[in-house]
């Protein structure tokens, strides 16, 4: 009888000791896998554009307000969307999509930021494929380019050695060319300035090597920022190297690999890298190196003495394996996207200029938005103070618009963190230059023209230094130091069925704000005849490039506009008319600017930022600023299942691919493709 009593206490104790092992381990674990891979079920979607706003449009209890439209923040709200977030996106423009916009001018279609991404955007198994597939529901497509899908035009009067006989005897333009995977371009490249030379080959090597281990380390940056902080020794080591390589101009490391011979082993060792000096590099073959493989400088904007190798980099890496073009006018991507938040309950709203964002108790809870139109026919700021503001209030607010903006127009200005910014000694970052942009229509079909099915970038000097420095000392009778001259007519296979017989060409070079400051108070369209005497200069410059560069486009020239840095404020409410977010010098990695960019927290309880200044410039490293954006909102377990949902995604494409792979295989692959 006692050994009963014995047998069922200890039989009722062990129970009781599993069943609190199981409720605090088992059961949590179970849950947290439940809710990590219950993803909200897909919703149909009705692609339509944003409508203007209105307060009756205003959608109740919402959860996030997304400032901006672009890459950044219709990826931002995409993914919030679909995890279940009501989402309000307001966009000052009257068309959403920020850089991915695009225009119709003169019956023809210009894009006005993205002219062309990278070869995995057309691919549905790569990381970024994989993220444009998902959020667009597998509508959004890219067509891969051609190789080559780059080609470097120099003056013919540039003094050079010319060892290939290709060129030797002529006075054309020298080119070169960048394909579809390292080797090939490599191969390419040194072929065409000395075959013979096994050390130009090698240094030439050993420079992508270094742009390859680069983008790994940002890689690994982009992961720190949703991992917890105790798992970051995982990823110390590609970006303790990364920061290493961010401290160095592109001038003094290509001067290290080219003229020293070093390896990107010998520089994240060593941690510090020589110093380049002025002037002309006196060996022919060198020289020419250098000045090409300063592409692609014209996706991040800034001059190989202040670059840092960081940028340089990430963005040779991105353009690797080569380059696409969307299928379709770029607006298609922003319409897309955005479409999906109005699936999830959301709104987008365009013609909503973000007056102020509302801070209360030190926590951002929501906007106040006027109009932009009612702003513009404004004369003064007098006026400008009596247009109504309409307060919309939310959980979390994402700016997607720069740091720049945030803190010098959209925040309270005595805010502590706003005079943080401002103080010298806690920032040393700045915005972008900007750009000047040559819209060109062409009469003629593109291919009764030949026109180039790939893009073309004149330098106009091997020492592109010496060429910025002329080019911004005396911009109106000095040639830019670098023209991106693209034709969208050609890459776009939809193209001939919308604009039969018709051509297009875009051209864009550097151009400073400082130009430009005396007419920004000005509206546009009424800027004065000195304004339009400087742009012609400008544009004279650019079609002499383009007549060099496409000679048989000569005389067919219908029609042309110069966008410029003010154009830049209009339409994309650029800070000081900046094209890519925070400029890209070494101190962008300085310790003390580390909480202003390529994160998207910040100082201020729920707000955060998506885009550029939460990553990196372009169209593609704001995208994945809004991913981070996402992840910052949604916390480490939403982040989680954000993750899940997105490899799961990623997954699916890859079986589709290789049906013989299992679940297992294929969800292990997608972490590889994501973390390379």
């Amino acid at each position: 009888m006692l050994s009963s009593w014995l047998f069922s206490n200890v039989l009722t104790s062990a129970f009781h000791s599993f069943a609190l092992i199981f409720v605090i381990t088992v059961a949590p674990a179970a849950l947290l896998i439940l809710y990590v891979t219950r993803w909200p079920k897909s919703r149909p979607v009705e692609a339509r554009r944003a409508i203007a706003f209105r307060p009756d449009a205003v959608p109740n209890e919402i959860d996030t307000i997304v400032i901006g439209s672009g890459s950044g923040g219709s990826t931002c709200a995409n993914l919030l969307a679909q995890s279940g977030q009501r989402v309000l996106i307001l966009e000052q423009h009257d068309k959403t999509g920020g850089c991915t916009h695009s225009f119709r001018d003169n019956n023809c279609e210009f894009d006005s930021g993205l002219h062309y991404t990278s070869k995995a955007m057309s691919q549905v198994t790569t990381r970024p494929g994989a993220i444009m597939d998902f959020m667009s529901r597998g509508c959004q497509k890219f067509t891969p380019l051609d190789d080559p899908y780059d080609e470097i035009l120099f003056p013919a009067h540039e003094d050079v050695v010319i060892h290939s006989s290709e060129f030797r005897g002529k006075h054309e333009m020298p080119s070169y060319h960048f394909n579809s995977g390292k080797y090939s371009s490599v191969e390419s490249i040194v072929n065409r300035i000395n075959k013979d030379n096994e050390q130009l080959r090698t240094n030439t090597l050993a420079w992508m090597d270094l742009c390859q281990d680069i983008h790994q380390g940002f890689v690994a940056l982009a992961i720190s920022r949703v991992i917890p902080k105790w798992l970051h020794f995982l990823i110390r080591s590609p970006i303790d190297r990364l920061m290493t390589y961010a401290s160095m101009t592109v001038r003094d490391v290509q001067y290290a690999v080219f003229n020293h011979g070093y390896t990107h082993k010998m520089l994240a060792k060593l941690g510090v890298c020589p110093k380049a000096p002025e002037g002309y590099d006196p060996d022919y073959d060198i020289r020419r190196v250098k000045g090409v493989l300063c592409h692609p400088i014209g996706d991040y904007a800034v001059q190989p003495r202040e670059a840092t190798m960081a940028a340089h980099g990430v963005t040779m890496t991105h353009y690797m394996d080569g380059a696409s073009y969307t299928v379709g006018p770029t607006q298609n991507i922003s319409m897309r996207n955005t479409s999906v938040v109005r699936s999830y309950g959301g709104e987008v709203l365009v013609d909503a200029t973000v007056r102020v964002i509302i801070v209360e108790n030190g926590r951002a809870v929501g906007v106040r938005v006027s109009n932009t139109s009612e702003l513009d026919r404004c004369t003064c700021e007098e006026e400008k103070s009596k247009v109504p503001q309409i307060s919309i209030r939310a959980k979390n607010i994402v700016c997607a618009t720069s740091i720049y903006n945030l803190y010098n127009k959209l925040l309270p200005q005595d805010l502590p963190i706003v005079k943080k910014f401002h103080d010298p000694s806690q920032r040393t970052v700045r915005q972008s230059n900007g750009h000047v942009f040559l819209f060109c229509k062409i009469q003629g079909d593109a291919t009764e023209l030949n026109l180039p099915t790939h893009n073309l970038w004149y330098f106009h000097r091997y020492d592109l230094d010496v060429a910025f420095d002329e080019y911004f000392a005396n911009p109106t009778e000095v040639r830019p130091p670098t023209v991106y001259v693209g034709f969208p007519c050609t890459k776009d296979a939809t193209w001939k069925k919308r604009f039969p017989g018709v051509s297009n060409c875009i051209l864009i070079s550097d151009g400073l704000y400082e130009w430009f400051d005396k007419w920004v108070d000005k509206p546009q369209g009424r800027r004065g005849e000195d304004y339009e005497v400087f742009k012609d200069k400008l544009s004279g410059h650019l079609l002499d490039i383009l007549y060099d560069c496409v000679p048989q486009v000569k005389g067919k020239v219908e029609y042309h506009e110069l966008g410029t840095p003010l154009s830049e404020i209009t339409f994309l409410a650029s800070f000081k008319g900046g094209s890519y977010g925070t400029q890209c010098t070494p101190t962008m990695f300085d310790p003390i600017n580390r909480k202003w960019t390529t994160t998207p927290h910040t100082a201020v309880p729920g707000l955060y930022l998506a885009g550029s200044d939460a990553f990196l410039p372009s169209v593609v490293g704001a995208m994945y600023g809004g991913c981070l954006g996402a992840c910052a909102v949604l916390g480490q377990l939403g982040s989680l299942r954000l993750g899940h949902a997105l490899l799961s995604h990623l997954a699916k494409r890859l079986q589709e691919e290789d049906p013989k792979l299992t679940w297992h295989q294929a969800y292990c692959g997608a972490i590889r493709k994501f973390m390379t």
